[in-house]
């Protein structure tokens, strides 16, 4: 009989209730296919440049086609062949920076200063006007800079076209509840203004004296708990939730209401996160699936949402200790025609794409936990359980040209597992191979985990029992 291998991350509180969990891997459907669904590999990643000490701490594809990035307390540009020139100095060396630009000029906020970058005369410099206050983000829209400041619950804007000049009376206060603003998000040519419980959304009303204006009616009643995670994204937002009952629900914003994507299992990881307002997010688009990549704040696994099918998985960094941790990838831009990501340790930038099949050479561990099979607690014989991978796909030689498949089971509800059995997945054109395990015991309760670290392509079609 079929059984379902593919789904998303679901694992509940309650583990033999449910300990669905997808790394690695996430789920594609298609009607007219062999099956409606399949289970695909994840990107890997290949080094694309090296500088600085790192981490990357935020990056940006400028408007005229070139790539900045900071690496600790460093701007750089990178060239399309990798070539790194260090443009200038920041204060500090780590935590996420918030990057945005003009026609003319990029910002750089570190959480406390903002810094400018002339595009046309090459000058780096912290902004020193008087009037600019401690600021904890910035965003760009209509040709103003725009940044919180702390603490409060005001936001100031630059002058038009030139974030070297501020003025102290240029701010406006996100006054229908007195939370502090966490986070400015420009989304849909709107300003989006997060604070810790509450969200309004303002526009451009083109005043003279102050050219932005709270939409009526414009206000949700759910804040922010990370800066850093709140991404425009499909004409939408997607931000991590806080409000006066609690925090960690993803939600996504439809028209001015938000609407929750995340389940019960992805909200228990986030709520174990050790530094959850350290959170950040980015998106990307590949092969027609757009995702929301959620990381860092001492989450176990990097989580991530895919808007095309609406199903959570994971991904993750497989360490020298064997353990799973978050993945690399700590900032995204698409620039070159490349996907770029930043390390979050490293002075390091990969290229990130479908046809790597490890990150940088190191193994990707790809796990599925099955959901349980019982029948009414009746005790059952599992004779043969199959597997539909695409088979054939080893390489040519050294690692991968064997590719195995190891199987774990369990019989108490995902709470110990069995010594690991493996299966082929077929040399290079071994297209015929039946990746196939037999004998597999008598249970009240059956649950399978499977885990390939072949530097392979890996896609999973159904799967069968008997």
């Amino acid at each position: 009989m079929k059984i379902g291998i593919v789904g998303p991350t679901a694992d509940a509180r309650s583990l033999p209730f449910d300990a669905q969990r997808t790394i690695n891997l996430y789920p594609v459907k298609d009607k007219a296919g062999k099956e409606v669904s399949a289970l695909y590999g994840t990107p890997g990643l290949v080094s694309f440049a090296t500088f600085g000490a790192g981490p990357i701490r935020g990056c940006l594809a400028s408007d005229d086609g070139n790539a900045y990035f900071v690496s600790a307390a460093h701007l750089y540009s990178v060239s399309s062949l990798g070539v790194a020139e260090n443009l200038g100095t920041l204060e500090g060396t780590t935590g996420k920076v918030s990057m945005a630009e003009n026609s003319t000029q990029l910002a750089i906020c570190d959480g406390s200063s903002l810094y400018i970058y002339t595009y046309e005369t090459g000058v780096f410099a912290k902004v020193t006007d008087v009037d600019i206050p401690t600021c904890g983000v910035v965003a760009s829209i209509d040709g103003y800079f725009v940044v919180n400041s702390l603490n409060t619950g005001r936001f100031y804007i630059s002058a038009l076209n030139d974030g070297t000049s501020w003025d102290a009376l240029d701010f406006a206060t996100a006054e229908s509840s007195h939370d502090n603003l966490i986070t400015i998000v420009n989304a849909v040519g709107q300003l989006w203004l997060f604070g810790s419980n509450t969200t309004e959304i303002w526009t451009d009303s083109g005043d003279s004296v102050f050219p932005f204006k709270r939409i009526t009616g414009a206000k949700m009643e759910v804040g922010c708990l990370a800066a850093h995670a709140a991404v425009s994204v499909d004409n939408s937002v997607i931000w991590v939730g806080r409000d006066k009952f609690g925090q960690g629900i993803v939600y996504r914003a439809k028209g001015f209401s938000p609407m929750r994507i995340s389940t019960e299992s992805i909200e228990k990881k986030i709520q174990a996160a050790t530094s959850p307002e350290d959170l950040c997010a980015f998106s990307y688009q590949e092969e027609g699936h757009l995702f929301y990549v959620l990381t860092g704040g001492g989450l176990e696994t990097t989580l991530v949402f895919d808007i095309t099918t609406q199903e959570w998985h994971e991904r993750a960094y497989l360490n020298s200790d064997g353990d799973l941790e978050s993945h690399r990838a700590y900032c995204y831009m698409f620039c070159y025609g490349k996907h770029l990501v930043g390390d979050k340790e490293l002075g390091k930038v990969y290229e990130q794409k479908l046809d790597y099949y490890d990150d940088d050479g190191e193994e990707i561990a790809r796990e599925r936990i099955y959901t349980h099979l019982s029948d009414e607690n009746k005790r059952i014989r599992y004779n043969n359980l199959e597997i539909g991978f695409e088979t054939g796909v080893g390489l040519q030689s050294g690692n991968g040209s064997n590719p195995l498949v190891s199987l774990q089971l369990s019989k108490d509800g995902a709470r110990t597992w069995s010594d690991s059995h493996t299966a082929t997945i077929g040399a290079s054109g071994q297209y015929q191979t039946n990746v196939c395990f037999r004998r597999l015991g008598v249970a009240q309760q059956m649950t399978f985990k499977i885990r390939i670290t072949d530097p392979i392509k890996v896609a999973i079609v159904g799967s069968y029992l008997t």
